[in-house]
């Protein structure tokens, strides 16, 4: 991911790590920009850093539910900390959730994606004098759902062959029955011990997730390609920071950081290729219609195979880093910093391709089929080295008490890797021999901004303008048939301005807005991915994409929030706040195809809300998405069925009831 998930400490460099991370969650902070002096190579565009509840010396507890229509969401949560000894605090929290699908899926009669989830975590912190406090932490989570979102909006030659009902609609169908499992596991241990006027940090954790993922692949009736994976993962890093009592002259923080990680992922493809795929790979759009005539001709299985994939990484990163604050006026500070990191990655993928129920090696006509489709048994093995240096500045003026400026200029890193889900060994630049290393992503950001406050301390105002340079920008890619494959683009300009404040007008209401202007360019993408009859398409399959934009980037996104409180003559307090969210025209996937093109929407949110005068109770009812908005989230073309492209959707609209009540003091 390019923004770094941190939650008390620890990195969560893979998705499937953050379920439990949102649960009882004190606090939130989320910072803009490279990263990389303090959070780490992998923070290139941001961080966001999650502080757990931690334990108290006084007894408090909280129980809250939410349910929402028409999806049967529902949600139970709660925690309770409190003194086990003198020098010894707990804290439990639990959180159970149940949601019901919103996708109608016809060909299994349900809805999609069905989830039920339920996480727990167990914390200890122990604080033997006022010089040390240790905060141990273990946290558990599973996670079983069924479904997925993704529509065919678009029918390609077999979809179309089987009068596939085609249409962002939230209406899909597959043959298969779509599943995930997964389990993740974690112990936290963070400690503090003050020597003098300085403190020594310690930061150590270690997470594992078993999942297992069954897909239909081609999201569709047609039985073409059905996967089924498992993933296992397990990290372990330690941290150990030296930290400068603030206030000085000059403030400073030093450290040192480990950690390594194993991941191992094993797939099985049940694949069946069709008529229609084979002789019309490369068939015209406006033709398509018209060989989807044919019906069931096209749609006759005359390549059967089962695909075994392994893949492997052992990945080893070390780094040291320091950052220090020189107060050199009055007015003036200039924080300046370092990172370097040593990091060490092994890559092994394997790809066999067997007769159907069998471990035998396909025959030649069938191999040689595969390979027209650019799916082929190889083996593939590799060791990569990078140092990376990544510097920070930061210069900051207060022009006077109520006017900050600055401007900073950092360098930012992603790390490079193996590609897992290319399908074969060959040359070129969709081959998946050729690209199964990526290299690291670099980011160089600049920005000149401001923080504001005014209207007697009532408002405060925040501008920000920002230029980023990447080279090496890290993407996934469509080969055209039936594989994906982790690649660098080349070198990227991103630039824009952001404004962001709050306005607490007398005492009753607040206002709260967000104002992002966003430009990128692809500065250099020759060998970008071509959407379905593109005309600029080269021999090989790509299209040059300079002076392009990328997915997911609208010009102009914000939000507006009005929030009014007051208290009834009883002493209830009682609360009404309405926001919106827009965001402008994006595409949804990498190859910019025109179906997959998201206007411009405004998504509406309202919440009343009832409170005890103690805060003791409180009762809120809520509506999400009120105008019923229908938009996409991301979009590909449909393996192995030439013309179809596919999307999700995001939820409609909801709305319920949240009820909270607290037990402590």
């Amino acid at each position: 991911m390019s923004v770094g998930l941190y939650n008390d400490g620890i990195h969560l460099g893979r998705p499937h790590l953050t379920l439990a991370a949102f649960l009882d969650v004190e606090r939130i902070e989320v910072l803009k920009g490279p990263q990389s002096i303090l959070f780490g190579k992998n923070a290139i565009a941001g961080a966001m850093n999650v502080t757990s509840g931690q334990p108290r010396d006084s007894f408090d507890a909280s129980l809250s539910a939410s349910w929402f229509e028409p999806f049967e969401d529902r949600e139970l949560s709660g925690f309770a900390t409190g003194p086990l000894s003198d020098t010894l605090n707990g804290r439990v929290a639990l959180r159970w959730r149940d949601e019901g699908g919103y996708v109608y899926n016809r060909g299994q009669q349900r809805d999609d994606p069905q989830l039920e989830e339920l996480a727990g975590r167990g914390t200890l912190q122990w604080t033997p004098s006022d010089e040390a406090q240790f905060t141990l932490k273990f946290e558990h989570s599973g996670r079983d759902s069924t479904g997925r979102t993704y529509q065919i909006v678009d029918n390609g030659i077999l979809t179309e062959s089987e009068n596939n009902q085609a249409g962002l609609d939230d209406m899909r169908e597959t043959n298969e029955d779509e599943f995930m499992e997964l389990v993740n596991d974690s112990i936290t241990l963070n400690g503090r011990i003050d020597i003098g006027e300085h403190t020594l940090e310690l930061v150590s954790g270690f997470t594992t997730y078993d999942q297992i993922d069954a897909f239909d692949a081609d999201s569709s009736g047609v039985d073409t390609i059905f996967l089924i994976g498992q993933e296992d993962y397990s990290q372990f890093s330690q941290e150990i920071r030296w930290v400068s009592p603030p206030g000085e002259h000059f403030d400073f923080i030093a450290g040192a950081f480990y950690q390594q990680a194993e991941q191992e992922f094993n797939e099985f493809g049940d694949l069946k290729v069709r008529t229609g795929t084979l002789e019309f790979a490369a068939l015209p759009g406006e033709l398509i219609d018209i060989v989807a005539q044919a019906g069931p001709a096209n749609t006759v299985v005359v390549i059967s195979a089962d695909l075994a994939r392994l893949f492997t990484v052992d990945s080893r990163s070390s780094s040291l880093f320091a950052q220090g604050t020189w107060h050199f006026a009055q007015d003036w500070r200039l924080t300046a910093g370092a990172r370097y990191v040593h990091e060490t990655k092994d890559g092994y993928r394997n790809l066999e391709a067997y007769q159907p129920g069998t471990e035998q090696d396909v025959d030649p006509v069938t191999a040689a089929a595969l390979a027209q489709l650019k799916i082929e048994a190889h083996t593939l093995s590799g060791k990569r080295e990078s140092n990376t240096l990544l510097p920070s500045i930061n210069l900051q003026h207060d022009l006077n008490d109520a006017v900050m400026l600055y401007g900073y200029w950092s360098r930012g890193a992603k790390s490079g890797g193996y590609d897992a889900r290319n399908n074969n060994a060959q040359d070129g630049p969709t081959g998946g021999g050729e690209n199964f290393e990526y290299q690291d992503e670099i980011a160089d950001a600049a920005e000149l901004g401001s923080k504001i406050r005014f209207a007697s301390g009532t408002a405060e105002l925040n501008l920000a303008l920002y230029r980023v340079e990447y080279e090496d920008m890290q993407v996934s890619v469509f080969d055209g048939v039936a594989g994906f494959t982790v690649t660098n683009a080349g070198s990227a300009l991103v630039q824009g301005l952001e404004v962001d404040g709050r306005w607490l007008l007398g005492d009753h209401l607040m206002l709260s807005g967000a104002l992002a202007y966003l430009d990128f360019e692809w500065q250099s993408y020759v060998d970008g991915p071509c959407y379905f009859g593109a005309p600029d398409a080269s021999d090989e399959g790509t299209c040059d994409l300079s002076g392009r934009e990328n997915q997911q980037t609208p010009k102009w996104s914000g939000s507006l929030s009005a929030a009014y409180t007051d208290q009834l003559k009883n002493g209830l307090h009682w609360g009404l706040t309405l926001d919106a969210n827009f965001r402008t025209d994006h595409y949804i996937s990498g190859d910019l195809d025109p179906r997959g093109l998201q206007r411009g929407f405004t998504k509406y949110n309202l919440r009343l809300s009832l409170e005890a005068a103690d805060r003791r109770w409180g009762i809120a009812l809520m509506g999400k998405n009120l105008t019923d908005e229908l938009t996409t989230g991301i979009g590909a073309p449909a393996p192995l069925d030439t013309g179809s492209y596919m999307a999700t959707s995001e939820r409609r609209r909801t709305y319920g009831l949240e009820l909270r009540y607290r037990f402590g003091d």
